[in-house]
């Protein structure tokens, strides 16, 4: 498993040169352009609540979905901070119309091909290891934009957007101690470490779609507007 950890970290590290983060740590757009970027991820914030109930429901080891379902009661819920923040940045909830626009084509095909990667799994450790690579990536993502509420100094309330959040996702280390030490004791052979590999491979493919059209849509003025 060691060897899983450490392509997890050269494909983050690889993830943080997206065009989205570099706009991202030089934007000097207003917060109305902000809120077009966050209207944009509606669909993956909401599907991403089906992700984890379905592969929590996947897991065949009791001690294994206990360590699991505890890790991730603390990711239930955040939907409703985002759609707080959609209200206190003046952005109405998009509807399905919206949803199926083309500006949200990008988060739809990447969230679909995240989605499918539940049904790919046959073992709980690559169930394990899905958590982990949805959660390396989205600690680029909640990382660089919660600097950026921060820097802007923008409204004080948001919470799925700022700090508040990405400190939550950090508070997992007592959860993530005991997972990693049930990683620690699976032997895996080549075939296995490959099909890990592989999988790590399209989700991060699957991200690089969302952030890059995440990142046409900072560049677009009001996309908000644009997209109804």
């Amino acid at each position: 498993m060691k060897t899983i950890q450490q392509y997890l970290d050269q494909k983050q590290e690889k993830l943080i040169s997206n065009s989205l983060f570099n706009k991202l740590k030089m934007c000097e757009s207003n917060l109305e352009d902000f809120a077009g970027l966050a209207h944009n991820i509606s669909f993956w914030v909401m599907s991403f609540q089906d992700l984890l109930r379905i592969n929590l429901s996947q897991i065949t080891d009791k001690e294994c979905y206990k360590l699991i379902q505890q890790h991730l009661m603390e990711d239930i819920g955040h939907e409703k901070w985002f759609l707080d923040d959609l209200k206190a940045m003046n952005v109405e909830q998009p509807n399905l119309q919206t949803l199926y626009s083309k500006p949200h084509t990008a988060v739809r095909d990447a969230t679909f091909s995240l989605m499918s990667e539940v049904f790919r799994t046959t073992y709980d450790y690559e169930r394990i290891i899905m958590i982990l690579t949805l959660e390396s990536a989205g600690h680029i993502f909640f990382e660089c934009v919660a600097d950026l509420v921060e820097k802007n100094d923008w409204n004080p309330s948001l919470k799925y957007f700022s700090k508040y959040h990405l400190d939550v996702e950090k508070s997992h280390d007592i959860y993530e101690e005991k997972i990693q030490l049930y990683l620690n004791s699976i032997q895996l052979n080549h075939q296995q470490e490959n099909n890990l590999l592989n999988m790590i491979d399209r989700m991060y493919k699957a991200f690089s779609v969302m952030f890059d059209g995440l990142s046409v849509a900072l560049s677009s003025s009001r996309i908000v507007e644009f997209a109804k």
